[in-house]
């Protein structure tokens, strides 16, 4: 006897071609991104039954023209027709069977039509110009390998054996069902003949769209579930992407000190032009400017707490402007009025009486 040999040393574990890290469903920017490139989920079964049902409709409302047309050509070319006799057989044919050629090409273009609609309207009118560019990733042997074992192969093989399955075991039973007819066709003429096969044709079309729509409307389920789940991802690539949107923290971080620094600069640089700087004294301080005539209330020109509150008291003694001590109206300003705009109407008589405080001040 021979030595029996281990299968399972040649098995393939499918689980090594998997990425467990992608446990994140996609975010909208991935979905967008991925639609500009054009990965969208779409059945093409579902195109391919549709068209079925809808070539099988105009070949319901045509059909017996269709007949008759190619009735016509049976008996001029079987009837030894003389006319064709000595011409281009082409030409005689494009005038002579225009209709039956326009008839054939009106099935053919709407077949196409209707795919095409379909798969406009599943893609939701998508037109990819990075789909057609040439990429050295998609002829990358490694990932190639990797397809070959992945559940969406497995998944197109089942469904176009579940396809074969079904044309053959519908095209059988409908064909055994009407054998009787289709054997006593050689006692009829050529019109109840090709009547009878137009209308043994639409009967299968008819019958495998219903087949395949079903099929298809299984697919599109499982097309939208795989296509989720290819675009899935790490906890890592959420988080980047989060600060290619927002910015990176510390980035931010360090463009809101800079800009503190500029509003601080200003804000300190307006000091000196203020008629009096109001404290608690301690935490906080505001500094208010009133032009009479040229603004029609006080504003607040600098305010600040702890550290700003001091350099604000530093600036301003610097510069020989008088500082006011009253706690609550120094809270007030600091909390109801932002900077470089005009006090409430409930703080005018509490300002205008600081304001005539310090008038008085510096006339004596």
């Amino acid at each position: 006897m021979g030595e029996k040999v281990d299968d399972s040393s040649f098995s393939i574990d499918l689980q090594l071609f998997a990425d467990p890290d992608k446990t994140e469903d996609p975010t909208q920017r991935r979905i967008d991104k991925a639609r500009e490139e054009g990965n969208v989920a779409q059945s093409k079964e579902f195109n391919m039954a549709i068209s079925f049902l809808g070539v099988t409709a105009l070949l319901y409302f045509i059909g017996s023209t269709l007949v008759d047309d190619v009735v016509k050509v049976f008996y001029d070319y079987f009837d030894l027709n003389t006319e064709i006799i000595d011409q281009n057989l082409i030409t005689y044919g494009m005038t002579k069977h225009l209709g039956l050629y326009l008839k054939v090409a009106i099935l053919f273009i709407g077949g196409a039509l209707i795919s095409l609609m379909l798969g406009l309207i599943q893609t939701r009118f998508l037109l990819a110009p990075k789909a057609i560019k040439f990429d050295i990733s998609k002829i990358n042997p490694i990932k190639g390998f990797k397809n070959l074992f992945s559940m969406k192969k497995v998944v197109e093989l089942l469904k176009s054996l579940a396809k074969l399955a079904v044309v053959g075991i519908l095209s059988y039973q409908i064909i055994v069902g009407n054998m009787e007819a289709v054997t006593g066709l050689v006692d009829e003429d050529i019109s109840a003949s090709i009547t009878f096969t137009v209308s043994l044709i639409m009967q299968i079309m008819f019958q495998l769209g219903i087949a395949l729509l079903i099929i298809s409307l299984i697919d599109f389920w499982y097309q939208r579930y795989e296509y989720k789940k290819n675009l899935r991802m790490t906890k890592k690539e959420v988080k980047d992407e989060y600060k290619d949107m927002e910015g990176n923290p510390e980035v931010k971080k360090k463009q809101k000190e800079f800009m503190q620094k500029i509003v601080f600069s200003r804000m300190i640089q307006e000091v000196p032009t203020a008629d009096v700087v109001v404290t608690n004294p301690t935490h906080y301080s505001v500094a208010i400017k009133y032009e009479s005539g040229a603004m029609p209330a006080p504003k607040v020109v600098a305010k600040g707490m702890d550290e700003i509150a001091f350099k604000i008291k530093e600036v301003a003694r610097e510069n020989s402007v008088p500082i006011v001590e009253n706690p609550v109206l120094a809270r007030t300003l600091y909390r109801d009025v932002d900077i470089d705009e005009e006090i409430t109407e409930e703080l005018y008589k509490p300002v205008a009486e600081v304001l005539a405080y310090v008038y008085n001040l510096n006339k004596s």
